[in-house]
């Protein structure tokens, strides 16, 4: 008896202080890891390195869940859903980890998180251009982890975006009626 009780003791702390220690790595991820995660990921899309494998904006459900909030996944499903049937081009029809349909020559790519700001910005050189494209994730917490909660493209002009046109929410366009 004297055993169960040490051994249920032994347990009981080793399970407490594990639940503590999973809590506090929670807490002291960077929320920044999402984003840096999603490009290391899919950061092929960019390169045009691998065209056998599967676009982020055709990944499961699960995948998408990974780095977006459940909404914003659900809406990335409905738009390739939308495209799948009618056969149309969807509100996504741009590489999502550039805001650009043509990607070639996209280098030195900066991932940042705003000071005090759940918002990682990433800016990237394109064709010798600097900071041809601004992209704002705003980022939440959730009990999965930091998800990606909106994505806002801001171009500045340049030959890899003649008009500044370009300034825009994913969430805003995705949200949109066809």
């Amino acid at each position: 008896m004297k055993f169960l009780c040490t051994l249920l003791s032994i347990l009981s702390l080793w399970f407490s202080t594990s639940v503590f220690a999973t809590n506090i790595s929670d807490q002291t991820e960077p929320s920044e890891n999402v984003v840096k995660l999603l490009y290391r990921d899919f950061g092929w899309e960019i390169t045009n390195d691998d065209s056998s494998k599967t676009i982020l904006v055709d990944q499961s459900a699960s995948v998408l869940k990974r780095y977006f909030t459940p909404k914003l996944a659900g809406l990335t499903i409905k738009d390739r859903t939308y495209v799948t049937r009618t056969k149309e081009v969807g509100h996504i029809d741009f590489v999502l980890l550039c805001g650009s349909q043509d990607p070639d020559g996209i280098r030195n790519i900066k991932i940042n998180q705003k000071a005090g700001k759940n918002i990682v910005e990433v800016t990237y050189d394109q064709n010798s251009e600097k900071n041809v494209m601004n992209i704002n994730f705003n980022i939440v917490k959730t009990g999965g982890g930091w998800r990606i909660s909106d994505v806002h493209y801001k171009s500045k002009r340049s030959k890899a975006f003649p008009d500044t046109g370009v300034d825009f929410s994913l969430l805003n366009s995705l949200s949109q009626p066809y």
